[in-house]
């Protein structure tokens, strides 16, 4: 009777690895170009399968997809974007498995998932020249030019195009130098996604160990503040040591800082309106303009700092 079970769990795996390979290598090879935002739920599928079966689906299922893919398009590009995934739906899964709290969950998966991204490009410099400031550099200089050529053809003066230019150029300094913040808040937001709907699948197929994923519960660890402040102070030291790029890290602490704390504010904003019963959409849409209307960002980002101070949601001593 256990050979049987085992016989059945393996071809279950079997069956649901061939399924999810096929999809994705679909995905990749035709989808990508009409629907490349769903590139982001590549770990999706990986992760679902990993929990049910076991890892090792997960790995097996990784690699066959990445080397399809590479066979089919002959490039490395595709694989290469499977590759970058894999150890995000690794660390979910093996996260997951081993019932880990939310938190810990994002924040070890997040940072994966960065330094994944990180090797990745580092790699891709070395093969191919490829440099992501200078692509980057090399976009922004185009779009300043555009942006030059419109100011010309509205007839403003030359004082007043080298003026916008001046401007236009600090700002995107500004921007190169917050490229580090940047990447790992997308990090950041395309874990959650994949946590968050892979979580809400399991739990529909019947795995009910696994945390309800609420936006309302989100909650910062409750010594954030003081880890904050250490990092500050080791800024501020590296500054007065003299040691480069310290103000490019000030820079980028205080971006991320603002971050975190802005999104436990969305998470309080979302958790009042789910006291109040609003409807999922309705939540969504406020928060989503909430997110646009940026002269209220302060606001938010005061909201979650009181939050994380006095637990404005009584949320302490509970699992978020």
């Amino acid at each position: 009777m256990k050979l049987l079970d085992i016989n059945d769990k393996i071809k279950k795996g079997i069956i649901e690895s061939t399924l999810t390979v096929f999809f994705t290598v679909l995905y990749m090879v035709y989808g990508i170009h009409y629907l490349p935002l769903l590139m982001i739920f590549i770990p999706l599928p990986f992760v679902v399968l990993g929990v049910r079966n076991h890892i090792s689906y997960n790995i097996i299922s990784i690699v066959l997809a990445s080397l399809i893919i590479q066979m089919i398009l002959g490039s490395t590009s595709g694989a290469s974007l499977i590759l970058n995934f894999a150890p995000l739906s690794l660390a979910i899964n093996y996260l997951v498995n081993k019932r880990k709290g939310n938190f810990e969950t994002i924040l070890i998966s997040t940072g994966v998932f960065f330094l994944s991204f990180l090797i990745l490009i580092s790699l891709g410099s070395k093969v191919s020249d490829f440099n992501l400031t200078n692509q980057i550099q090399e976009v922004l200089s185009q779009a300043l030019k555009w942006q030059i050529e419109i100011f010309q053809e509205m007839g403003m003066t030359n004082s007043q195009i080298n003026n916008l230019r001046d401007s236009l150029e600090s700002e995107y300094k500004i921007f190169l130098v917050h490229i580090p913040s940047f990447l790992i808040i997308i990090s950041f937001l395309i874990t959650y996604i994949n946590i968050f709907f892979s979580t809400a699948i399991l739990r529909k197929m019947g795995y009910g160990f696994l945390p309800e994923q609420r936006f309302s519960r989100f909650k910062l660890p409750n010594n954030i503040i003081f880890g904050i402040g250490i990092m500050f102070l080791s800024a501020y030291i590296i500054r007065g040591l003299g040691i480069g790029y310290s103000e490019a890290l000030l820079l980028n602490l205080s971006f991320l800082a603002g971050f975190v704390f802005i999104v436990q504010g969305l998470a309080v904003i979302d958790s009042f309106l789910l006291k109040i019963r609003m409807k999922l959409g309705f939540r969504i849409l406020i928060l989503i303009l909430t997110i646009i209307f940026i002269p209220i960002s302060g606001i938010i980002f005061f909201l979650g700092l009181f939050d994380s101070i006095f637990d404005l949601r009584k949320l302490r001593g509970q699992k978020s």
